[in-house]
């Protein structure tokens, strides 16, 4: 049975560096967490203004990995028209940043930018 995760971004006017909690406990900047293949990964953002764009890249941790992503929506994925993801099937550790620009109150935009989560699918590493 498949099991959808609550990743939350928080961004702070004045900060370009974002800060993430899972599932609501607090995650240090590189910190990792464990999935299985069909689990789902839901993103949220909390910040000053609404989020105009917001783009996730994913790459690899282990060399022996299967493709550039965990995520079966491709390694680059527009998190403001898609904010469930899905991870697919095969195991191994990926690493992902997010890129945010977000409204100001006069027409401009400031970006945010989450650096280094990590995700482990599977119950074990791929190499």
């Amino acid at each position: 049975m498949s099991q959808t995760y609550q990743l939350t971004v928080t961004y702070t006017q004045g900060q370009t560096l974002a800060t993430w909690s899972l599932d609501g406990t607090p995650q240090e900047d590189g910190g990792s967490f464990d999935v299985l293949p069909g689990d789902k990964v839901t993103f949220e953002f909390n910040g000053p203004g609404d989020v105009a764009e917001c783009v996730l890249i994913s790459g690899q941790m282990q060399p022996h990995c299967h493709g550039s992503s965990p995520f079966t929506e491709g390694n680059r994925i527009n998190l403001k028209a898609n904010s469930t993801v899905t991870i697919g099937k095969y195991s191994g550790k990926w690493g992902f940043t997010i890129s945010i620009s977000a409204y100001n109150g006069d027409d401009s935009t400031a970006f945010y930018y989450l650096s280094d989560p990590e995700v482990v699918v599977g119950s074990r590493p791929c190499d």
